[in-house]
């Protein structure tokens, strides 16, 4: 990964923080995502003072205007940019919405990586060999895309919002593929991880999660293989679990609605 370029969002903790970690150890100089300054800025810095190239990155994918700002000082100071990963995601406890008035969970998991894609594909395109990394979740089997229902207007749950989520990112790497076909995109589910994602379960349930649930470091690997590994250059458009490639849901399967989700998130983005 020397001389390489690599943004990585939600880089503050848990899996960002180990791959961003393990990039620069590669070689990479590492954008750090970070939507709290001070944190973010203390990642950077300690990737630094291990030897490595690191610089922060504020964004916060729940904004379109702070999606939209850090889009645009990254051309302006990155304007080739070998590997995206869009790691940042969240679970909410109760449905919400954002300032741009979406459901919290949909725009900072779907809504938002896509915008920083998009906003970003000069950059990528401009890369040779450029990868795009979209953290998933085998959680994307129970999701269900109801393009009356989008954003759970009714029925919202925090594992449905997240699932949602999820199967949307799924079809998102789909379409991706299918449009720029000079970029290696793929989905991965990492495992189930011990994350602050995990916060809105109830206490209890996070205990005992946490000492069955995989360390962050273990969840980073699999992103930094689909990054970085050589035997995986020109692989695009597929759902990995782990180190294995395996067939999405049936719903993460179907291309119509991969190009319709695209096509209603760009009007919503605008």
């Amino acid at each position: 990964m020397t001389g390489k370029t690599v943004l990585v969002t939600g880089a503050t903790g848990g899996i960002g923080l180990e791959t961003a970690r393990a990039l620069a150890r590669r070689g990479a100089r590492v954008l750090v995502g970070a939507r709290d300054a001070a944190r973010g800025q203390a990642v950077a810095d300690g990737i630094v003072r291990g030897g490595g190239r690191a610089e922060l990155l504020l964004v916060d994918l729940a904004s379109f205007a702070s999606t939209r700002e850090a889009a645009a000082r990254t051309l302006a100071a990155h304007p080739v940019l070998d590997v995206l990963v869009n790691n940042a995601g969240t679970a909410r406890r109760h449905r919400s919405l954002t300032a741009d008035g979406h459901e919290v969970t949909w725009q900072t998991n779907f809504l938002g990586p896509f915008l920083l894609t998009r906003l970003l594909l000069p950059a990528l395109r401009a890369a040779e060999g450029v990868r795009v990394v979209n953290v998933a979740s085998e959680a994307h089997r129970s999701g269900r895309i109801d393009f009356a229902n989008l954003e759970l207007e009714s029925g919202w749950s925090t594992y449905r919002a997240y699932a949602n989520t999820k199967l949307a990112n799924v079809l998102f790497t789909r379409e991706l593929a299918r449009r720029e076909p000079g970029i290696a995109a793929n989905a991965v589910h990492p495992g189930v991880i011990a994350t602050n994602i995990w916060e809105p379960a109830p206490a209890w349930a996070v205990a005992i999660a946490r000492m069955l649930m995989r360390r962050p470091a273990s969840g980073a690997r699999p992103v930094v293989r689909l990054a970085a590994a050589p035997e995986l250059a020109g692989v695009s458009g597929r759902y990995f679990k782990r180190f294995r490639e395996t067939p999405p849901s049936e719903a993460g399967r179907r291309d119509a609605d991969a190009r319709r989700l695209w096509e209603i998130a760009e009007k919503a983005v605008g």
